[in-house]
Parts: C-alpha cells; structure tokens; sequence
C-alpha cells in the first residue's frame, strides 16, 4: 500500500497497477527526499520514469506548484491517472505518456526546466547514465536538484560529475545532484 508521508494529502492511500512491474518509491525514501531537500513549497517538479506517481504527487501534497508525469506503461499511467483525480492535483500535474528518453529530450528543445527531478528508471535499464548526461541534467533549474533513483551497486558520474549526496536504503541508492 502507498500512502503519501505529508502535506495536505498526508495519509492518503494511492492506486497502484496489479502485477505490473512498477517500484514505486517507499515512504521512507520520499520520507527522506523531503526531509533533505525542504518543502517544495512553490516549486515545479518533473517525475521521469513516475509508475503510479507517488514522488510527484508527495510533492504536490507538500505545496508544490505543478507536476510534470513522464510515463509510458499503460498499467502505470492508468493508475497515475487515477491518482491524480484521487487527491485532487488534475489542474497542478500534467501527464506526458512517452518513453522518458523522447519527453526529455522534447523538455530539453523547449528550453523547459524543474527546480526538483526525480528519475526512477528500472533497474535493469541500462542506459540511465546516458539518460542524464544527454538530456535530463539540462532539465534542472538553477539551484534545482537531481534525484535518482537506482541500484546501489552502480555508481553514477553523468559527464563525470559525482553525486553531492547519496543514501543507500538496502539495495537502493538515492543520488542527489544540485545544479549550480
């Protein structure tokens, strides 16, 4: 079960699809990406890779100003949508139903950027490096914040730049970079 950790929304239990092969990030890890990073009050996000929506609607429940959805998985994005009807944010979070690397890439054309992203791409995905160094670190705003998602025995140095911070929960790390 998915319960959003705080804000308004505190409580609330979220859709997930059955069977499908999403992870959504526990409460103890979006429990600790706000503790960390401080209120998102006012702030845009861009939740790549976003399953049932869990990270992005957490930061709409704690005062964020919109959301940005990129997901493709049709049992995902049913659930996302459901989601955001369910607490309310269908005016404050958008949907984009693309593979993450073509709505980066599109995001980045547009000169779009987000003062938090999130990006929890598969495990077994083997172009996450690539990912962010070709177009997802362009995508953070001045003073944004990067946040992965990803297995803890793969380091990550997009365009050779190590992570300002990192937490390992059991075999997950979260690394957190922050654009200057």
């Amino acid at each position: 079960m998915i319960r959003l950790t705080g804000g308004e929304r505190r409580g609330m239990t979220l859709h997930a699809p059955r069977g499908a092969q999403t992870r959504p990030a526990t409460a103890r890890i979006r429990q600790w990406i706000f503790d960390v990073l401080g209120p998102p009050t006012g702030r845009t996000v861009l939740d790549l890779f976003a399953g049932t929506g869990a990270v992005g609607l957490e930061a709409l429940s704690r005062g964020a100003a919109a959301a940005l959805f990129v997901e493709n998985a049709a049992p995902a994005l049913q659930a996302l949508h459901r989601n955001l009807e369910k607490t309310r944010y269908v005016d404050r979070g958008e949907v984009w139903p693309l593979p993450v690397p073509a709505a980066a890439d599109r995001l980045v054309r547009a000169g779009r950027s987000f003062d938090l992203v999130f990006c929890d791409p598969p495990y077994a995905w083997d172009a996450l490096e690539e990912l962010l160094a070709e177009s997802v670190l362009d995508l953070v705003a001045p003073g944004g914040t990067l946040v992965v998602e990803h297995r803890g025995d793969r380091p990550l140095a997009p365009r050779g730049r190590m992570p300002d911070r990192e937490r390992d929960f059991g075999e997950t790390r979260l690394s957190l970079w922050t654009a200057p």
